[in-house]
């Protein structure tokens, strides 16, 4: 399963481009639907085209939502039955107009206050993927600090539940560190078990990290965000030392430059077999 980022309806375009050097990947989610407001309404970048290009490569196509959209307060749509049914309602919709095989439900910064609310939405699409036959599947941070998101019902009435084990050192955070080392991945992986079958249980990697710029002196801690082709090149250009660190499952690389201490986290080839073996031995 890979996510793929859509922006636009013309970045609907670039599917076939984007998988043509993929091995092994059987199923899709890309990034098409937002609630634009507390009514319930959708912004959709849906197409019918870019579905029967996948399915004609192989690929289930399971349309991601989100509530990224400013201008929709996710309490107010969520505990509002009429506001949900209409979500539900444009998707279903939706489905039967450009034909994808599945929901993920990639709502995200869920509060105490919001989890009962998104609890019974999630019961609700369910009930009505069922009905359509659509695989549902929830994106959900790992449970450090989102105990209260009720995993053991997600268990119960998704397919899967998809653990985001990643952005464990995030943009804007006050420590430099690992994006996803091996023991925040796998205690991930471990806290979720004890709520959801293993066999409802996808764990996702990151294919980023970051560039991290510690000034001399005690300025202000700042990264920026690289994949894995721009952190190798990042890493020659720069001439950047670089070891394992079996702590956290990756080879750091780190240059001390003129202003700052510059370090990287690196996502790469044999950090992700790291994160892999986790899958056969959970």
């Amino acid at each position: 399963l890979v996510w793929h980022q859509i922006t636009s309806q013309a970045a609907n375009n670039n599917l076939l481009n984007a998988i043509s050097n993929t091995k092994g990947v059987n199923c899709i989610s890309p990034t098409w639907f937002s609630i634009k407001d507390n009514n319930g309404s959708l912004y959709s970048l849906a197409s019918e085209t870019y579905v029967k290009h996948a399915h004609d490569n192989g690929l289930e196509v399971w349309a991601l939502i989100d509530n990224f959209s400013t201008s929709a307060n996710t309490l107010t749509f969520l505990s509002n039955r009429q506001a949900r049914t209409n979500i539900i309602q444009q998707l279903m919709a939706q489905a039967d107009a450009v034909g994808f095989d599945g929901v993920n439900l990639d709502f995200e910064s869920i509060t105490e206050e919001q989890a009962p609310h998104y609890v019974q939405f999630i019961r609700e699409l369910s009930v009505a993927c069922r009905q359509k036959g659509l695989v549902f599947s929830i994106d959900v941070p790992v449970p450090t600090y989102t105990a209260y998101y009720n995993r053991t019902e997600m268990g119960i009435v998704a397919d899967y539940v998809i653990i985001m084990g990643y952005d464990e050192h995030y943009g804007g955070g006050d420590v430099a560190g690992s994006v996803a080392s091996i023991d925040f991945v796998r205690n991930g992986i471990i806290d979720t078990l004890e709520e959801v079958p293993a066999n409802k249980v996808i764990n996702a990697i990151p294919f980023y990290t970051r560039v991290w710029r510690e000034p001399y002196g005690g300025g202000n801690l700042t990264s920026d965000v690289l994949g894995m082709n721009g952190c190798s090149t990042y890493i020659a250009e720069k001439g950047m030392d670089v070891y394992w660190d079996t702590s956290v499952g990756q080879n750091v690389a780190s240059l001390e430059g003129d202003d700052a201490l510059y370090t990287i986290w690196v996502e790469d080839e044999q950090s992700i077999e790291e994160k892999m073996k986790l899958v056969p031995e959970y």
